[in-house]
């Protein structure tokens, strides 16, 4: 059994590595990290330092992984579509956890979000986990 748990390194994508975490432990399963970043050559993006972020990303989640129990797989890749990458990478999976940043109607029609697009495509289940409360 594999899960997946694709994370932006965010607060709510933090708490969807945790419960997947939960779930693995509890179902036996191999715990996979997935984080795509979005390369402006291909698509638009925030950055424009793709291989800095794909280096940076690799170390924080292999730090973090490492750290699990028991510990996880990392994946990072780059796509010009962030959620297709992320539907395409978890379609061997069981299971696959997202976190959701919360938009309002107007931000996800203009901006789109990447955990409704997940839902909508994903051939595996999808735990959509919201974003933490504030303290």
């Amino acid at each position: 059994m594999k899960i997946y748990a694709a994370t932006d390194r965010s607060a709510s994508g933090n708490a969807a590595v945790e419960l997947a975490r939960a779930w693995a432990v509890k179902l036996q399963a191999e715990l996979v990290l997935l984080h795509v970043v979005c390369d402006p050559v291909l698509g638009p993006a925030f950055t424009d330092d793709v291989p800095g972020d794909v280096a940076r990303a690799k170390q924080e989640l292999a730090a973090f992984a490492a750290k699990l129990t028991p510990p996880a797989r990392v994946l990072v890749q780059t796509a010009e579509n962030v959620a297709d990458a992320i539907v395409a990478a978890a379609a061997d999976g069981d299971f696959l956890f997202v976190g959701s940043q919360g938009k309002s109607a107007f931000e996800r029609f203009r901006l789109g979000s990447v955990a409704t697009q997940v839902l909508r495509h994903s051939s595996v289940p999808v735990v959509c986990c919201p974003p933490m409360p504030s303290a």
